[in-house]
This record gives structure tokens, C-alpha cells and sequence, in this order.
């Protein structure tokens, strides 16, 4: 069976607020005749949703897209406008709809049917549904393949009175050849004896094969190792395991097979381990998924984070070995028997820890299996109504949260008898530096919070407890004495901290006539929630004071960088940001931009040269709903300054001055904008070339707030000069390149002695 997840209705979420949107008003108008199409062109991106006024999408209407025209059929047998009017359109286009998440567990029983057993179940078994995750980490190939589909289930026997049926199923939709090979534990993996369980069998799509060891494979008493599969396309395996002596089933999944320890990581944990509790006996089966002998340390903690035990086994390339814990006895509780296991290789691996009761006593004659699994990172946890979430959930009481573990099955038994199908959730935080604060929250089958975590209202309240660095803990729901016996429902653990958390959820029931214990992983869910939008909005802009021009006498542009967030902290793209300039030297500049993968847009404009302050507003439409909502907007000031381009200019009161006189260059300088501000502090200095270049100058006055200064000779000689004026930048005398410079031209006239008379 696949499940697959997908919003019934998406226009819902955007309509309760919990994606935002960008959003464009359109018209349409009706057609004829009635129940027919109508098309509504120049939507250039495929909405999300659409919403029409008035009108009720799926039951009035449906739509659909096609480049660049939104078709709304009326067809639908409820009320449409009437022919050739006009209806308002509201059309939403979300780049950020979270994907739905879900998980699943799937329990077998033999004798009777359903999730809950009785003295009628003669077996009852489980194990975790294959999340997509690991049908894609699977074809992730190994060096020089192409998509292969690829897995290992650590462990298969026939010893000790086991026998062990194998079940492929090929997921993909075409056809798919499919090999799975044994490898026996102790031997040399890849390089020591292997046994072919099928060889290029072809699978039509969802399709299976089964391959029973002793009946089909023909094994002898006394094999156990890992088997590997191999297929062109994606499938999925798993491995049931049965005594019948005792009446015991295990159920063991197919794990990715990739040596690539970036997505197979070489550390994995197991929550749930007995080491001499009560009769049971645990083996750790490890594959070494690497091709590099694997050095393994495998390390025991009690639920206090003590180390109790190490132990190391060296794998060579596709081997198998396995650690076994037996119990010393049928004993009460003790110090140190429910331990966590921390499974440390040097390379990826992938690894089954299997649980066994064989004394008396009660759970006699019981096991169950499970993969060592990947551990969660914690992070946020916030309530749907708290002060800083923008929007809420349609029913308030909800607790979000970044990091989640997911239970589908959860069950209670009787608290008089002790008997019934009852949970055991064992959680592990395999950060040893870092603690976590657990939430825990009970929900029906309908979705409600149930007591004892809710309040009279139906509005979640989670049990939370911290957890200790390396510490672990069991929720047992027999201790919870509000939820009701027979209780069929699920459960989500939130994780909050710098920490980590892992768990595991045991399913047993004793008043089965063999076998009735079962161990399902918690689904790994992260960012499982909807994408609130959290404020504040951050902006990171150019400086807030600054130049006008730049040293080349160009416009300088401010950018500023708005970045949108989640509650969590994780960027949102496709937010709309809007600049505008509300007043100052430039104001009426505006820009838009929408944000990236990364949560960021950038909004520009240039100054036009005029000293002075603007007073910008930036606003963020994190709602989609066009309206500026006092957490959307930010206000600032941003200063412009006198920039960092010089242009100089210089003129002469007469140019035809007489002979013996003073003349004198007045001189101004600016910084090169198209407003001119004046520069204050620089040198002026003049040279004289042509009849008069020997004349003494007097010069080097530096410019005044005006930027203003002169330079000054006397001409002693009828002719022409040319006079150089240029900014001494760097008052050092000499004209280097780059500081300005500007020439002016006189004729020097001598006095007319003409008499008249």
C-alpha cells in the first residue's frame, strides 16, 4: 500500500491565513450559456487559489490555468452571475504552501483484525511505514550507478528455530528487475560466500514477491546475516521473522543503502534496549553500509545519561555482525536495564535492534523489532494564539512546532487489569551536550487533543518535561488514568532546545496467546506546520548616512534588505515588499521586489543629488491582503550628505583686464551631483601661462561653506594668458591626477593715454 498526502482544499488554508500570498484582483464576466466557461486572461502565474465573491469554489464553480488564461467553469449545479455581468476575482498565487506530512504504522495480526487484539489474537506485529525521504535517499546510487533503487535489511535467520519470508514491492509505475542477495554475519561481506535470492526478477508496478528462506530458498538451520536488494526502479522490502516454537513474529523494514555519509549518517539510535530487564534479550544487528571496513562502537545509557556498557565490532564491506545482550534471568526492575543505545560507526551503517522474551513471567513469548534511527534537532515550539504569530489557526489552542515526532498509533489498555493493547513512547535526547524540553500531546482519531492533554475548551495542553542531555524517558499510557481504556488515537512529541530526541513506541498486549508486542519508529517531521510569518521584520540597509554621489560624481543608491521569517526563523520567499519615500529631497521614489529562496528582497532608489533627509517607509504584505497591517511596516530615515565627487568651475569678473591691475579667479567647488552642494576645505590653486607667466600668484585659500575661495596676479604685460585653476584634494601643492582642474583665458589691455581735443 503507498499513501500519499494532499490539502483537500488549498483555498481554505490561504482564506484562514496560514500562507501567505501575493495577490492580484481580477474580472470576469459571465458568458452564455448557463453552466459554461469563461476565460480571464493576462494571470501570468499559475495560482494557488481563487476566490470569487459571492460564490463558493467547487460547489459554484471550479477552475483551472493554462498559460496565462484562468478558465472559471460554471458547470458546478450551484448559483453562478447572471450572463454578460462582471464578477470580482481575487487571485492567489503562494510560492510557499507547506507540503502536507504524514506518517503511517501498519499492525498485523493473525486470529482477529483491527489495531486493537484480545485472547482471541493468536500474533500480533507492526512496523513503520517507509517514508518517501528513504525511497529517494535509496536511489541515490553508489559510485558510478544511476538511480538504482537500493536497500539492506540488517538481519534474516534461520537459526534458533527462526525462519524469515522476504517481501519486495516495486512503488514504482513501470515495470522493474529486481536482485537480493544474502550475506551471512561473521563472513567477509561483499568478498565472503553469498547466497542469490532472486536475480533480475521482474516486478510489474505494485507488484509484489515473497521469498520464504528455508521453503523457497531451501536454508538450513543455522544461517543469519543481512540480505541486500537491488532493483532498476524504486521499491520498498521487508523482512517478517517467525518462531513458530514460541509463537514469535518480528518485523524488520528495508533500510536506504547508500555509503554516502552526508545523507546515510554513521551515528544511529535506538531508545528502547533491555540488558537484563525482566527476561528480555536484545540483539543490535548492524550492516555496514560503507565500502571501507567499518569500525563500530555501540554504547549503552540508562535513562539518566550514565554510560553502563561499550561494546565495538569491526564490519567489513557489506557485512553484517551483530551485538547480543541475553538476560541473566526473570527478575524485577533494576538499575541500568531500560538503556538507549548509541551506535557509532566510522562509516554509514544501517542497524535492526531486536527485543526478545523467552522466561516466564509476563510479556512470555514476546518480541519485536525496530530500525536504530536518525535523531531529530530540536527547535521552537509556540502557541498558534501567542502575541508575535501574525496569523492563527482557525481553532486556537494549537501549539506549533519547528521540530516533531510523529506517532499514527497510540493505544491504552485497562488500568484495572493491566491487559489490552497499550503504548509505551520511549524517547531519547542523544545530544550529550544539549538538553531538550519534550512536548507530548494525545489526539483522537478525528484530530481533537484529549485529556490529559487538553483543557475543557478541546484546546491542546502537552504534557512537557525537560530531558536532560544524554537522558532518557518513557511515556507509559497506562499512567494516564483521563484517557479512556480502549483508547485508539496518535500522538506528536514536539522538541524543543539546542538538543536532540529520537524515539520509539512499544505496542503490547499480554492478553494475546502469543506474540503480541510491536515497535513502530516516531516519524521524524520536521517544519511540520504551517509557515506563520514572525515579527519582527528585519532590514539591513546601505548606511544611513551617506554621500550623495560617489568619487566618480555619480548617484549613489541606497538598497535596503528585508528579510521575512517564519515563527521559526526559516526565510519565506514570495513575500511582496513595497519602498516608497514619503518625504525629503527625493521623495515620491518607490520600488517593489518579492522575496527569494532565502527570505530576502532588495529595494532600491538614487539619490538625486540634494543634501537632505528622507523618510522611507518599507512595507511587507506577509498576509497577501493588500492592506498595511501595523506589523508589516517599518519606518525609517535615511541621510544624504555632500557627495563624494569634486567638479570644479572658475570665472573672472573682466576678462580684458588693464595692465597693472589685480585680477583676480573666483573659484567654486562642488561635489559633481546635479544639485551642486558646495565643498568645504579644499585648496585653490592657480598657474599663469602666456605673457605674464612669470607674475607672482597668490593662492592656496581654501574653499568656504559656499565652497567658495579665489587666487590672485597682476598683470604687467598686454597680452594674452591662460590661467589653470584646480583643488588641491590633498593640499600637498602639486596637481595630481584626478583633482580637478578648469582654465580660464584673459587679454591684458594697456590704458588708452589717447588725447582728444
Amino acid at each position: 500500500m503507498v499513501a500519499a498526502a494532499a490539502w483537500a482544499d488549498v483555498d481554505d488554508l490561504v482564506a484562514a491565513g496560514l500562507i501567505p500570498c501575493v495577490v492580484q484582483d481580477v474580472n470576469g464576466t459571465r458568458g452564455t450559456p448557463d453552466n459554461t466557461t469563461d476565460a480571464i486572461t493576462g494571470v501570468t502565474t499559475e495560482p494557488t487559489a481563487v476566490d470569487i465573491t459571492g460564490y463558493r469554489a467547487g460547489e459554484d464553480y471550479t477552475w483551472h490555468w493554462s498559460g496565462g488564461t484562468l478558465f472559471i467553469d460554471w458547470s458546478p449545479a450551484g448559483a453562478e452571475p447572471t450572463a454578460r455581468t462582471l464578477y470580482a476575482v481575487t487571485v492567489s498565487v503562494c510560492v510557499d504552501v507547506p507540503v502536507p506530512r504524514i506518517a503511517g504504522v501498519e499492525k498485523h495480526t493473525v486470529g482477529t483484525s483491527g489495531v486493537r487484539t484480545g485472547s482471541n489474537t493468536t500474533v500480533a506485529d507492526g512496523y513503520s511505514a517507509v517514508p518517501v525521504q528513504d525511497v529517494d535517499l535509496a536511489t541515490g546510487g553508489g559510485v558510478g550507478l544511476e538511480g538504482q533503487s537500493r536497500w539492506v535489511l540488517p538481519i534474516a535467520q534461520t537459526n534458533t528455530g527462526w525462519d524469515t519470508e522476504l517481501v519486495i514491492t516495486n512503488v514504482a509505475k513501470q515495470t522493474t528487475a529486481v536482485s537480493a542477495t544474502f550475506y551471512a554475519a561473521g563472513g567477509q561481506g561483499v568478498a565472503g560466500e553469498s547466497v542469490a535470492l532472486l536475480s533480475g526478477v521482474a516486478l510489474g508496478p505494485g507488484e509484489s514477491i515473497a521469498v520464504d528462506l528455508r521453503e523457497d530458498a531451501n536454508f538450513p538451520e543455522g544461517a543469519v546475516g543481512s540480505v541486500w536488494v537491488d532493483a532498476s526502479r524504486a521499491v520498498v522490502a521487508v523482512a517478517f521473522r517467525h518462531k513458530p516454537a514460541t509463537a514469535m513474529m518480528l518485523t524488520t523494514v528495508a533500510q536506504p543503502r547508500t555509503d554516502d555519509a552526508a545523507a546515510s549518517p554513521t551515528l544511529k539510535f535506538g531508545p528502547l534496549v533491555f540488558r537484563a530487564y525482566n527476561g528480555w534479550n536484545t540483539g543490535i544487528n548492524i550492516a555496514n553500509l560503507s565500502s571501507t571496513t567499518n569500525r563500530v562502537t555501540v554504547t549503552y545509557y540508562t535513562y539518566a545519561g550514565t554510560v553502563v556498557a561499550t561494546e565495538a565490532v569491526t564490519i567489513p564491506p557489506q557485512g553484517m555482525e551483530y551485538v547480543y545482550t541475553p538476560a541473566s534471568g526473570n527478575v524485577g526492575l533494576a538499575a541500568h536495564q531500560i538503556t538507549a543505545v548509541r551506535i557509532a560507526g566510522q562509516y554509514p551503517l544501517a542497524a535492526a535492534i531486536d527485543a526478545v522474551k523467552y522466561l516466564g513471567g509476563p510479556g512470555q513469548g514476546h518480541a519485536m523489532s525496530y530500525a536504530a534511527g536518525r535523531a531529530l534537532a530540536g527547535g521552537q515550539v509556540v502557541s498558534a494564539d501567542s502575541a508575535h504569530v501574525v496569523r492563527t489557526l482557525p481553532v486556537s489552542g494549537r501549539m506549533l512546532y519547528q521540530a516533531l515526532l510523529g506517532l499514527p498509533l497510540v493505544q491504552t489498555g485497562n488500568p484495572t487489569t493491566g491487559l489490552g493493547d497499550t503504548s509505551g513512547i520511549n524517547l531519547y535526547n542523544p545530544d550529550l551536550g544539549n538538553p531538550v524540553t519534550v512536548w507530548v500531546q494525545f489526539l483522537d482519531s478525528a484530530g481533537v487533543p484529549v485529556a490529559p492533554t487538553a483543557d475543557a475548551t478541546d484546546a491542546e495542553q502537552p504534557l512537557s518535561f525537560p530531558l536532560p542531555a544524554g537522558a532518557g524517558a518513557t511515556v507509559y499510557t497506562l499512567d494516564y488514568h483521563e484517557l479512556p481504556a480502549g483508547f485508539v488515537g496518535s500522538a506528536v512529541v514536539g522538541v524543543e532546545g539546542n538538543g536532540a530526541l529520537v524515539g520509539v513506541s512499544n505496542n503490547v498486549n499480554y492478553a494475546v496467546g502469543g506474540d503480541g508486542s510491536g515497535a513502530f519508529n516516531l516519524a521524524v517531521v520536521p517544519q511540520a506546520t504551517p509557515r506563520f510569518v514572525g515579527i519582527p521584520i528585519t532590514i539591513a540597509g546601505d548606511e544611513l548616512f551617506e554621500p550623495v554621489t560617489d568619487a566618480q560624481g555619480n548617484p549613489n543608491e541606497f538598497t535596503a534588505r528585508v528579510t521575512v521569517h517564519d515563527l521559526f526563523g526559516d526565510p519565506l520567499p514570495g513575500i511582496p515588499a513595497y519602498l516608497t519615500v514619503l518625504s525629503g529631497p527625493n521623495q515620491g521614489e518607490t520600488d517593489v521586489a518579492t522575496t527569494g529562496a532565502d527570505g530576502t528582497a532588495e529595494l532600491s532608489y538614487d539619490s538625486n543629488g540634494v543634501i537632505g533627509e528622507d523618510e522611507v517607509l518599507i512595507w511587507v504584505d506577509v498576509d497577501g491582503d493588500g492592506v498595511k497591517g501595523s506589523f508589516e511596516i517599518v519606518g525609517f530615515f535615511k541621510h544624504w550628505e555632500v557627495g563624494l565627487g569634486r567638479a570644479l568651475d572658475a570665472r573672472v569678473d573682466d576678462d580684458t583686464p588693464l595692465v597693472g591691475t589685480q585680477l583676480t579667479v573666483r573659484a567654486r567647488v562642488t561635489d559633481g551631483s546635479g544639485a551642486a552642494n558646495a565643498v568645504q576645505g579644499v585648496a585653490i590653486r592657480c598657474t599663469v601661462e602666456g605673457v605674464n607667466g612669470t607674475a607672482t600668484v597668490t593662492d592656496g585659500a581654501q574653499t568656504g561653506t559656499d565652497g567658495r575661495a579665489t587666487c590672485s596676479y597682476t598683470g604687467a604685460n598686454v597680452g594674452g594668458d591662460t590661467i589653470t585653476v584646480w583643488a588641491d584634494l590633498d593640499g600637498e601643492g602639486d596637481q595630481d591626477a584626478g583633482e580637478p582642474s578648469t582654465t580660464v583665458d584673459v587679454t591684458w589691455t594697456a590704458v588708452d593715454m589717447t588725447v582728444q581735443g
